[in-house]
């Protein structure tokens, strides 16, 4: 199925069209500015604003984008010499209280008839599996590690949706057939694939919101078990 047009991709679009504008401003003498020192300075701007477009797409995966804002806010304070302090002794300190975070917020029940789920992976793996007939929504955030969640089990009355962020890492969705899957969110340097297909006659809808930065999501059906191997029966 293809994936609808969204806000991120706008977003994005528009920041393209406005880095040639001033481009295009700067080489005909418009403005009088030098480029190499601007970009130089305001690079962590970029970072902040993919933070806050992933924080806008997905506010239920609000961890990764709150780290990816804050680490754009803390580069761009040293870029502009507010800060006195080298970001870089900092830099395990913090790496390490984030590791914590991650822990604690991905210590969510396990429980099988969950109806709204959370995973968390910080450099490493996780499985997430829910077999509740009422399934509502789910939170998956990859960071370096890798989040599988199973839904072929569960159901959904109405509409479901699920959040995902990942930043090299990946995620993977397993949905029943009987679900009509649409996809849409912001992939920077990687993507997402929607292998599933539309029930026929429709179904119940799971609307999954995807950032990616360099890395990937899929959702798909379980793989259909091997039937036995009947043998053609010679020819007399």
């Amino acid at each position: 199925m293809e994936a609808r047009r969204s806000l991120g991709q706008v977003l994005v679009g528009v920041l393209v069209v406005l880095a040639g504008v001033v481009l295009l401003l700067e080489r005909t003498g418009v403005v009088d500015v030098d480029l190499g020192t601007l970009v130089g300075t305001l690079w962590p701007l970029l970072v902040v604003l993919v933070g806050l477009t992933s924080l806008l797409l997905v506010p239920r995966a609000w961890f990764g984008p709150v780290v990816i804002t804050a680490a754009g806010l803390v580069l761009l304070l040293d870029r502009l010499d507010v800060l006195d302090v080298s970001v870089g002794d900092y830099l395990w300190p913090v790496a390490v209280i984030l590791i914590g975070l991650g822990i604690t917020f991905g210590a969510s029940s396990r429980s099988e008839e969950q109806d709204r789920l959370t995973a968390i992976a910080f450099w490493w793996g996780t499985e997430r599996r829910t077999r509740t007939r009422q399934f509502r929504s789910a939170s998956l955030t990859a960071i370096m590690g890798g989040v599988e969640l199973d839904l072929r089990d569960a159901d959904i009355e109405g509409s479901a949706r699920i959040d995902v962020f990942t930043f090299w890492g990946g995620v993977e969705i397993k949905v029943p057939r009987t679900w009509e899957v649409r996809t849409s969110g912001l992939p920077l340097l990687g993507g997402w694939e929607d292998r599933t297909e539309p029930p026929v006659g429709g179904g119940p809808v799971l609307d999954v919101r995807i950032v990616t930065i360099m890395a990937g999501a899929e959702v798909r059906h379980g793989k259909v078990k091997p039937g036995p191997v009947i043998e053609d029966a010679p020819v007399v």
